[in-house]
């Protein structure tokens, strides 16, 4: 991968070793297995036993600390360190954009369902019943996981999500282990460190930016054609969901 452009205006850049200890961590956040483990954590407890609501925290947290982070190596204030900030967190808004779709569609009628059509249910059941027997023992299998989920008030969805949150904060980590190669710890410490002229989208692209941005694309375009395949309008749309992101639902 190339290294970074450098500014050429900039009289200099920034040395690492002119970094205390907590902006120094502040900047390799992204590469801290501490801060894995707490993000992993912290969202998937707060966001399944309590509310969708604490994801929302969590990412503004990790938006601040990389938006911090843009500010101490020196990129240039207004749409340059916000681009990048939001850019490296594409990951963490792709994360938001699922759980919107997940809190869009559970918890209501969909499709046959939503049509209301006991005729049509039964004929599709009918349709349904050789392919349901076939996979019948594969999921009797799986049965007792479920059972243990339940139980602990986890709903399949959840563990779904729960996957996701794992799932993006890899390659969130992985992203930046290509592209900052330049902050890890084993740098020099009075080495100049340079950074990007470009906006993100004025390079090619790799394909981990392109699977967030699909991500991203496919989750908003779920929510938005929602209200026509369910039994939700717009207007209860953004009901439930503003009931379904309080911090401490009843």
């Amino acid at each position: 991968m190339n290294e970074p452009e450098v500014i050429s205006d900039r009289p200099e850049g920034m040395r690492l070793s002119r970094l205390d200890p907590v902006r120094s961590w502040i900047v390799r956040h992204d590469r801290s297995i501490l801060f894995a483990v707490l993000y992993i954590t912290l969202t998937i407890v707060l966001s399944v036993f309590i509310s969708y609501f604490w994801l929302l925290a969590v990412v503004a947290v990790h938006i601040l600390l990389e938006w911090l982070k843009k500010g101490y190596l020196g990129y240039l204030p207004g749409m340059h360190r916000t681009a990048w900030t939001l850019w490296d967190t594409k990951y963490d808004i792709a994360l938001v954009f699922l759980a919107f779709t997940l809190l869009s569609y559970t918890g209501i009628n969909v499709g046959v369902a939503g049509a209301q059509s006991v005729g049509r249910a039964g004929l599709l059941g009918g349709r349904l019943a050789p392919v349901t027997s076939r996979v019948g023992p594969i999921l009797a299998r799986f049965a007792r996981f479920g059972r243990f989920f339940r139980t602990i008030g986890v709903k399949a969805v959840d563990v779904f999500f729960s996957a996701r949150v794992a799932l993006f904060r890899k390659a969130d980590m992985a992203r930046a282990a290509s592209s900052e190669a330049y902050l890890a710890p084993a740098t020099a410490a009075d080495e100049v460190i340079t950074v990007p002229d470009h906006l993100p989208w004025q390079k090619r692209l790799g394909g981990g930016a392109w699977f967030a941005l699909i991500v991203i694309a496919f989750n908003i375009v779920a929510v938005l054609v929602s209200p026509l395949i369910t039994d939700h309008s717009y207007i209860t749309l953004l009901q439930s969901l503003g009931a379904k992101l309080h911090p401490w639902p009843g």
